[in-house]
């Protein structure tokens, strides 16, 4: 019996160890994001219904083959990419605190705009029109002028406005918007939130300074697992 214990105890010293292990700079895993969220907010009380349970057992068991519940970056092919790039953004939102003067002229939810086209942009509808961000109902509308993303807390831009990209940038510089798009450099050319894919892993980059130029506080939490990038760069 006492043999067994001291078995018992060195696998829970090893269990707490892996889960406290940081995560490396400048890479990202959407198990990372989540976990790093629920250290510093209640869990959102929503039922989970079985598909989304089967698709969250696909995700466990490909870290867990990995050898680490902390990858640096969920391969691309373990699940959807445009699906992780999805999750990644839900998880990246809520290290983000928007002026309470933004969120009022919404009514307490966060608009996310969805500008042009794309297979992530559909994803990103699917998911988030059904999620909360930190306790707020997210509203998912579509908008085909640059103009109608006044007033949204989060932008998508797809990639078929990417020829436009600096007309759009424009419109909300200066507004607190998060602007995101999956469009390569988005980050370092006036974007503030670019999604990059690296041997097969999917990535993410900030641009701080655009983010903080638009009234945005980004968490530390979030820029450890981020590639924080500069215009320019």
């Amino acid at each position: 019996m006492r043999t067994s214990r001291r078995i018992d105890s060195a696998r829970d010293a090893e269990q707490t160890t892996a889960s406290t292990s940081p995560a490396p700079p400048s890479e990202l895993s959407a198990g990372s994001l989540a976990r790093a969220g629920d250290a510093s907010r209640a869990p959102e009380s929503r039922s989970i219904g079985p598909a989304r349970w089967s698709r969250a057992r696909t995700i466990v068991a490909a870290l867990l083959l990995s050898g680490s519940l902390l990858l640096p970056a969920i391969e691309a092919r373990s699940v959807g990419v445009n699906e992780t790039k999805s999750e990644m953004l839900w998880n990246i939102a809520k290290f983000v605190q928007w002026p309470e003067a933004s969120l009022a002229t919404s009514k307490g939810q966060i608009v996310f705009t969805i500008l042009g086209e794309d297979d992530l942009a559909a994803e990103l509808a699917n998911l988030l029109s059904s999620k909360t961000i930190n306790g707020k109902p997210v509203f998912v509308r579509f908008a085909r002028r640059p103009r109608d993303a006044h007033g949204s807390q989060i932008l998508y831009v797809a990639s078929s406005e990417s020829q436009r990209m600096a007309e759009v940038l424009m419109e909300v510089a200066g507004a607190p918007v998060l602007t995101v798009a999956d469009t390569p450099a988005f980050a370092a050319h006036g974007g503030m939130v670019g999604f990059a894919q690296d041997s097969g892993k999917v990535r993410f980059e900030i641009n701080l300074v655009h983010a903080e130029r638009s009234g945005l506080r980004i968490s530390a939490k979030l820029l450890a697992l981020a590639r924080v990038v500069e215009t320019g760069n």
